[in-house]
């Protein structure tokens, strides 16, 4: 952009004085003060440096003519804009910039060139990200401006966005895409920004469905997946996302989390496990405790217990603290592994940071209970006692256990009476 600017900047100081034709952009051109000789030599070896990106050569020359004290304001009006396209060619915007302000301060060019060095000015302070000052120009630009070019409005819509004027930007990208004969992809795609920054999705359904119409690109299957998900369309989310799949697009660890999410979402979990598994076989999901969690859970949640014993495992040892493997003691337990789900329950404990470590041991007496180990069971439960969260469950186990072991004490004692009797 700043490479266009500087050469639109030449010809207007050419027009300047008089050496190029350039139609007027505004009704009643102002009256300006002549060049006088001295100054146009010097605007002439000006224009052959910027000509030839000669910008040392051109810094040289204006700094000698800012040292004479009788220039007028036609003169340092014109020296101040070529010190600031000077600067654009050097690459120092700021410095352009400021010197594009004391250009237009001199009130010493014609209009219409002025006009075109505020505009050149305004884009310059929307690309250093200064929008106040972007948007003062731009107004003042507006104002004077016959027909302007779509581009323009666009420029402004960008200086309101940095400035977070959402509703302001989004009427500039409006007028752009009316007037133009057809709609960029970048002016859409600040509109869908300001849309959903203003959360009014139903517009930014509207434009994203246009952008994957004219630019079919994934990020908008993507944008437009996230903007169903918000306005609760979770089905046509689904749908989409699925499309962004079926087309072998997805590259990244977040979309097939996202695609089995929903899947659960949308009460699919043998669609979450499988959509996972692709994930993690590809390379392209990662081996982490959450993920190999998520797949356990996605089979727990399609009833098939066995198979999310493997994934929760690894999600366990993955896991930087022992919570996971608490999870998986409950499975173990669920499905009756007494001893199985003892010994995930001492890898918790061991490894540490628990949530509820008062629901572990808990767990552990159950198991320990009814293994009939009774001294560890009652260790467990007493732990699980000195737990707010489980003191209630702990204390019923330790009333009932003395009666429990009493219990399968008498039915061992019997079943060797019975041995002996049958012995004899």
């Amino acid at each position: 952009m700043i490479r266009i600017v500087s050469t639109v900047a030449l010809l207007m100081v050419m027009a300047s004085i008089g050496l190029a034709a350039e139609p007027p952009a505004v009704e009643v051109e102002r009256q300006v003060e002549a060049v006088q000789p001295w100054s146009f030599r010097r605007l002439e070896r000006v224009r052959e440096d910027l000509r030839n990106e000669e910008f040392g050569f051109v810094l040289d020359t204006l700094r000698e003519m800012k040292r004479n004290p009788t220039l007028n304001s036609h003169e340092r009006g014109l020296m101040w804009q070529a010190f600031g396209y000077a600067y654009i060619g050097q690459e120092k915007y700021e410095e352009a910039a400021a010197a594009l302000e004391e250009c237009l301060d001199t009130n010493g060019l014609p209009q219409a060139v002025e006009l075109h060095t505020r505009y050149n000015l305004a884009q310059i302070l929307v690309m250093l990200e200064h929008p106040k000052p972007a948007i003062e120009h731009f107004t003042e630009w507006f104002k004077h401006a016959r027909n302007p070019a779509p581009t323009a409005h666009y420029m402004a819509a960008m200086a309101y966005m940095q400035d977070k004027q959402s509703r302001k930007a989004i009427e500039h990208i409006d007028r752009a895409l009316e007037i133009a004969s057809a709609p960029k992809e970048s002016w859409l795609q600040l509109k869908n920004a300001m849309l959903v920054e203003e959360k009014d999705f139903a517009s930014a359904e509207l434009v994203l469905d246009e952008l994957i119409e004219r630019f079919p690109k994934k990020a908008y299957w993507m944008q437009l997946a996230a903007v169903y998900s918000e306005t609760e369309q979770h089905e046509r989310a689904l749908t989409t996302l699925e499309l962004v799949h079926i087309q072998g697009l997805f590259d990244q660890a977040s979309e097939y989390t996202t695609l089995a999410q929903m899947y659960l979402f949308n009460q699919m979990p043998y669609q979450a496990a499988k959509i996972l598994r692709e994930g993690l076989d590809s390379g392209k999901l990662e081996s982490t405790s959450a993920t190999w969690q998520l797949l356990a859970d996605s089979l727990l949640h399609a009833r098939d217990r066995d198979a999310a014993v493997a994934p929760m495992q690894t999600a366990a040892e993955l896991a930087t603290d022992g919570n996971v493997f608490v999870r998986l003691a409950q499975i173990h337990i669920d499905r009756e592994e007494w001893g199985d789900a003892r010994d995930t329950l001492n890898l918790a404990i061991q490894k540490g940071n628990l949530r509820t470590p008062g629901h572990a041991s808990l767990l552990l007496g159950i198991a320990s209970a009814n293994e009939e180990r009774w001294g560890e069971a009652e260790r467990a439960f007493t732990a699980a006692q000195a737990d707010d969260k489980t003191e209630k469950a702990a204390v019923y186990w330790l009333k009932h256990l003395a009666s429990r072991r009493e219990q399968s004490e008498q039915r061992r004692a019997s079943a060797d009476g019975a041995s002996r009797v049958e012995a004899s």
